[in-house]
């Protein structure tokens, strides 16, 4: 079992996508022991909440070079639309809603599927000469 520290803690925190499970396993300790390393130590949830970001990175790297291959990206898409990391980016489905002040209030709803934004992404792509 490896002593928890924030050395060793900083080594097994590598692609570990911020889950402290996994993080527990590489460690071999439990994985309230790592929830309580935390609070101890406030600034090493500031580098797994960093680590966890990573897989945002990775998944909008994919869809983009995914897009400029011209390659399915249904996986990633999914991934961003339906993590809570994903949504604070502005991945989920989104809601606009359009209003006017006038006799009758008008609410126009446009909700945005996975297609339309796939569509928009390749439509934006810079064009290969």
């Amino acid at each position: 079992m490896a002593r928890l520290t924030k050395k060793t803690f900083r080594k097994a925190l590598v692609n570990t996508g911020g889950n402290q499970a996994r993080i527990a396993e590489k460690l071999e300790v439990t994985r309230q022991a790592v929830g309580l390393f935390l609070k101890r130590h406030p600034d090493m949830r500031i580098e797994l909440e960093d680590e966890a970001e990573r897989l945002v990175d990775w998944a909008e790297d994919n869809i983009n070079m995914s897009l400029m291959l011209e390659k399915d990206v249904d996986n990633s898409f999914k991934f961003l639309k339906n993590s809570k990391r994903g949504k604070a980016r502005g991945w989920g489905e989104k809601q606009e809603i359009e209003h006017s002040v006038e006799k009758e209030t008008v609410f126009n709803i446009i909700v945005k599927s996975v297609e339309e934004i796939k569509s928009e992404k390749l439509n934006n792509q810079p064009k290969a000469e």
